[in-house]
């Protein structure tokens, strides 16, 4: 499985060589069975690959990374309903290879360039972070931990709830009585369920916390969630806790995750766009974004599915530059051309811990040139504060 260890590891990934080949495969409904199709739309992208590196010198070293993956793509058959997504440089003998769930917005393709293309793993960084989903009953509770679309059993606990009987006692005067004991046993279990939360994810050690119970249950569980808990608390949803299966649980989580997240994204974009209106933490457009970046000013990188630009990267220094120029601006050294810009921002981003964010449909972003940055500071003001 990936991860984003595994994905820095790609963003630190650079050839001299120009030969760092990049290969997606989406799964589609195959026109026959035998998945010709497939092996045959591989071949040619192999094909227009080949005569790129032809004409610039490289079919050496690339060629065999080329073979390789065609290899692959005849064994493939569907890859199970599942994406594909290799990584190799024949020249320094590299070769990563994995499994992806099956994404719309990653289609099958093959590139070669200086760097990885990171793009489609930006937009599913996100899909990576470690959730807890805890489901709740009055007398007990499952912990799951959910990555991606792994989910896993970690622990049952359950309450010190008093055994229920038929009868009320003579008269029904004990059933007041059961019922406030059997309110305040509850009561007691949410506690604990909320104590144990905290001492396990109180630390960050998940990006996020979901909860699952019946509607009833919900207000007396939300009241005995620590602020820590609190603060990566995603959402909660309606489910049986004790009936539910794993693929149910997860279901319901991804739901509740995608809605938490795209929320997130609109809240960070409105404060973007808001910032930047304001000249304050907000950049907007290529040329500032670029300049955030080199500064160390950057927090959060948002890029739109639209975003597209040409530029070149330095290989000693790794300044990032708009216009096409041999040399580089702030060394002199040599630079290589970058087919697209994205992939070595996200590099870039990767490296300094910067957040990314991928924003689609927001006609206000596209305008902006579908690339801003929430910061942490202005450069410019800070030393203009240390020299006043």
């Amino acid at each position: 499985m990936i991860t984003r260890e595994t994905i820095r590891e790609l963003a630190d990934f650079q050839s001299s060589e120009g030969d760092a080949v990049t290969f997606y495969y989406q799964p589609n409904t195959p026109q026959d069975k035998s998945h010709r199709q497939e092996a045959i739309m591989v071949k040619d992208l192999v094909k227009k690959v080949l005569r790129r590196a032809e004409r610039a010198g490289k079919n050496g070293p690339v060629r065999a990374s080329l073979m390789r993956i065609l290899e692959l793509a005849e064994r493939l058959h569907g890859n199970q309903g599942k994406a594909k997504a290799v990584f190799a440089c024949a020249s320094k003998d590299f070769w990563r290879e994995f499994d992806l769930p099956a994404r719309e917005a990653l289609p099958t393709k093959l590139q070669m360039n200086s760097r990885f293309h990171l793009r489609p793993l930006a937009a599913l960084s996100e899909s990576l972070e470690k959730t807890c989903v805890c489901l709740v009953d009055r007398n007990k509770a499952r912990l799951f931990e959910m990555q991606g679309e792994h989910i896993q059993e970690q622990e049952d606990l359950i309450g010190d709830m008093t055994r229920r009987v038929k009868s009320d006692g003579f008269e029904g005067f004990d059933a007041g009585h059961n019922e406030r004991r059997f309110d305040q046993e509850a009561a007691a279990h949410y506690k604990r369920i909320g104590e144990r939360l905290l001492e396990r994810y109180g630390n960050e050690t998940c990006d996020n916390i979901l909860i699952g119970c019946r509607d009833d249950v919900w207000p007396a569980v939300e009241r005995h969630l620590h602020p820590y808990v609190r603060q990566r608390l995603a959402g909660h949803f309606v489910i049986d806790p004790i009936a539910s299966s794993p693929d149910d649980i997860r279901q319901h989580a991804l739901k509740v995750l995608e809605q938490h997240r795209q929320n997130q994204h609109h809240a960070l974009l409105g404060e973007v766009l808001d910032e930047a209106r304001a000249n304050n933490n907000g950049a907007l457009g290529l040329r500032r974004v670029l300049r955030s970046m080199e500064q160390g000013e950057a927090q959060t990188l948002l890029l739109g599915d639209g975003f597209q630009a040409e530029g070149v990267e330095c290989g000693n220094c790794g300044h990032i530059d708009m216009r096409m120029v041999e040399n580089c601006a702030v060394c002199g050294q040599k630079t290589h051309e970058i087919d697209d810009m994205a992939d070595a921002l996200i590099g870039r981003a990767l490296r300094m811990g910067v957040k990314m964010i991928r924003i689609t449909a927001s006609p206000e972003f596209e305008r902006a040139g579908n690339i801003g940055a929430l910061l942490r500071f202005r450069a410019e003001r800070s030393v203009g504060e240390a020299l006043a």
